[in-house]
């Protein structure tokens, strides 16, 4: 984390705006491939694990983790691959922050619940409420994505222009969920020593910082915006970790933290 904060800070002091343009690097194919292997590949992973825990021991915690990691790998995926025709910049813009703010709901959520140290105990209704959880990450976003191809959503991106105000909005919104879910993430971690407490606080972290590079950054592709990706990909990363640990069990897992 102080690695990929001191390198926007670094770049962003001696990195002028005339020069971002020419050292800029955005081959949508290498882009498009980086989502799908850090984000959305390691979302995938994460959503059945989490599958397989929640319809095991119920965790509403896990669940909801399960759900907000699908939510930003589809989003993320589906960004990364409109980003050109058929999409443009800002269909791909559109999708991945509003995809952002979307899986954030999820994080405050899962957060809240492990602070309330909830689970569902009823079976019965764990398969209902997956579909439900999971189905509607899903569905959102693939609705948002038809909205945003034809046009039917608020501008975030105009060429020529820059970001309108609509995307600085919803990107500090997403910013804040995503920063306030590591911190109590992580001062959860400081009473339980659960694993997946840990490496959840550092997979939003470092999501958080990928997402605040974007108020610094010069143009599409440049030094800062990249370091911004490479800190969500780690992010993804660590996410695969976090529930790796909680299926093994690490430090005792979800269950001593609730």
């Amino acid at each position: 984390m102080p690695i990929f904060v001191a390198l926007i800070a670094i770049f962003d002091v001696i990195l002028p705006t005339s020069v971002a343009a020419s050292v800029a690097f955005n081959p949508l194919l290498v882009f498009a491939t980086l989502q799908t292997l850090f984000l959305f590949g390691t979302a995938v992973v994460v959503a059945y694990i989490s599958l397989k825990s929640y319809l095991s021991g119920g965790s509403r915690t896990i669940l909801l983790l399960g759900s907000g990691t699908l939510a930003w790998g589809f989003a993320s995926v589906v960004a990364g691959w409109l980003l050109g025709p058929p999409g443009g910049p800002n269909v791909a813009v559109t999708i991945s922050n509003s995809g952002a703010l979307f899986a954030s709901l999820f994080y405050i959520a899962s957060a809240t619940t492990t602070m309330r140290a909830g689970s569902s105990r009823d079976s019965k209704w764990r398969k209902t409420k997956l579909l439900l959880a999971y189905g509607g990450a899903v569905g959102f976003l693939s609705a948002l994505t038809v909205f945003a191809l034809v046009g039917a959503t608020p501008a975030f991106f105009v060429p020529g222009a820059g970001s309108t105000v609509l995307r600085q909005v919803v990107v500090a919104a997403g910013l804040l969920l995503f920063a306030t879910s590591s911190i109590l993430f992580m001062r959860l971690y400081h009473d339980s020593r659960s694993g997946i407490l840990f490496w959840y606080s550092m997979a939003l972290a470092l999501t958080t910082i990928g997402l605040a590079a974007f108020y610094f950054g010069r143009t599409v592709g440049d030094p800062i915006a990249w370091t911004g990706r490479i800190a969500t990909y780690f992010g993804g990363v660590y996410s695969l970790i976090a529930i790796w640990s909680a299926i093994r069990g690490s430090h005792g897992g979800l269950t001593n933290s609730q």
